[in-house]
C-alpha cells in the first residue's frame, strides 16, 4: 500500500468515526462564553467525544509513523521533478515495482540493510533499487551516510584550517552535514539541521558514529558464486542517500539498461572505431553485455549489492576512512514481470 492509499484509508477511518457523533451545542456555548470573557460551565466529556479523540490521536500517530521511505515516496517527494519532466519513465518503474524481493544479506554484526523494491523496466531502459540500513545496536551505535561527510568537496587535509567556521575550502577537520528528514530548516554552522565537526552534529556523540557507503551493484553470470559478479551498472548513475529522523539511512538508485539492446553492441563497436585506443574495453563492454543478456530467464536475474559500514573516531586515517569497512553484500533476485 503506498503512503498515499494509507492516508485516504485513516481519513476514511477517522471521518467514518466522527460521523456517530452527535452535534453537541455545548460546545458552541463554551466558545461564545469564552469569547464574552464568562467563566466556561464546566461539564464531563461524553463517552463519545473521548472515542473520538482517541481516534484523532491514533490517526495521527499511524500517519506520522505509517511513512515509508520506499521509491514510491521518493519519486512523490526528493525526485517529484524527474516524476514531473518523463512521467512515461516514472509509470514504467512503477508499473515493473517489486516489493521486498528475494535477498540475502551477508553476516553484519553492525547494519541490518534491506531492500525495499527494485523495478526492472528494460522498455524504459531503467532499472531502480531501494534500501533501508538500521544499526543493529541502536543503543551504542549512530548511524549515517558517508555521503553526509564533506559534501561540499572543502576538506583538504593537511594544511587547512582546523579552527574555520564557514564553508570555505581550506578546512583541514571533517564536518557532517545533517540534513535529516523531519528535521525542519536549515540553522548553518554548529546546528542540528546544519553542519560542523563530526562529533558536533552526532545526535548523541557518547555514541559509535558508523558511516555507511554504497559501493556497487552488480549481476551473478554464468554461476551462483558472488565472485562471478560482472559491474553492469556504474557508479555514474544516478543515485541518492539520506537519513531520517528515526535514525535510518536509505538509499534509492536509478541506473542504465541500455546494454539489454542489440543495439548497445553496435554503438559499443562504433565508439571503437571513434577511439582506437580503447577498443579493448569497448570489446571488453560488449562481452560482459552479452554474457548478462544471457543470464535473462526466467530463474530471474540474480544480483549482488555491496556496500561497506565504518566506524568513524576523530583524527582517524583517511585512508582507513574510505577504504575500510567493505566485504558486505545483499544477494537478490529480480523476477521481471512477465
Amino acid at each position: 500500500m503506498t503512503l498515499h492509499e494509507e492516508q485516504e484509508r485513516v481519513q476514511k477511518a477517522i471521518n467514518h468515526s466522527l460521523a456517530h457523533v452527535q452535534e453537541d451545542p455545548w460546545l458552541a456555548q463554551r466558545v461564545l462564553a469564552n469569547a464574552k470573557g464568562e467563566e466556561p460551565v464546566v461539564k464531563k466529556i461524553s463517552t463519545s467525544m473521548i472515542l473520538v479523540i482517541v481516534l484523532l490521536c491514533l490517526a495521527i500517530t499511524a500517519i506520522a509513523t505509517g511513512i515509508i521511505y520506499n521509491q514510491d515516496w521518493w519519486w512523490n517527494n526528493r525526485n517529484s521533478m524527474e516524476k514531473s519532466d518523463k512521467p512515461e519513465l516514472y509509470e514504467a518503474v512503477m508499473a515493473n515495482m517489486v516489493e521486498n524481493p528475494e535477498q540475502i544479506q551477508c553476516e553484519d554484526d553492525q547494519v541490518q540493510l534491506t531492500i525495499q523494491d527494485v523495478s526492472w523496466a528494460p522498455e524504459a531502459d531503467i532499472m531502480t533499487i531501494s534500501f533501508k540500513a538500521t544499526p543493529k545496536h541502536p543503543n551504542q551505535d549512530e548511524l549515517h551516510s558517508m555521503w553526509a561527510l564533506d559534501t561540499d568537496g572543502s576538506y583538504i587535509g593537511e594544511g587547512g584550517s582546523v579552527t574555520v567556521t564557514d564553508d570555505s575550502e581550506d578546512r583541514a577537520m571533517h564536518w557532517l552535514w545533517r540534513t535529516d528528514i523531519g528535521l525542519e530548516g536549515f540553522g548553518g554552522y554548529g546546528h542540528i539541521p546544519g553542519y560542523g565537526p563530526v562529533s558536533d552534529m552526532m545526535d548523541d556523540r557518547s555514541m559509535h558514529l558508523l558511516l555507511l557507503d554504497y559501493t556497487g551493484t552488480n549481476i551473478i553470470i554464468n554461476s551462483d558464486e558472488v565472485e562471478n559478479a560482472v559491474d553492469m551498472f556504474p557508479m555514474e548513475s544516478s543515485m541518492d542517500m539520506f537519513r531520517t529522523n528515526a535514525s535510518d539511512v536509505y538509499f534509492v538508485g536509478e541506473f542504465d539498461l541500455s546494454w539489454l539492446r542489440e543495439e548497445y553492441d553496435q554503438e559499443m563497436r562504433q565508439r571503437a572505431e571513434e577511439t582506437p585506443d580503447m577498443k579493448d574495453y569497448y570489446e571488453q563492454k560488449i562481452a560482459t553485455a552479452q554474457a548478462a543478456r544471457e543470464r535473462m530467464g526466467k530463474e530471474g536475474i540474480t544480483c549482488v549489492l555491496t556496500y561497506r559500514v565504518v566506524k568513524y573516531t576523530e583524527g582517524m586515517d583517511d585512508r582507513d576512512l574510505y577504504t575500510s569497512g567493505g566485504g558486505r553484500s545483499v544477494q537478490f533476485i529480480i523476477r521481471p514481470k512477465q
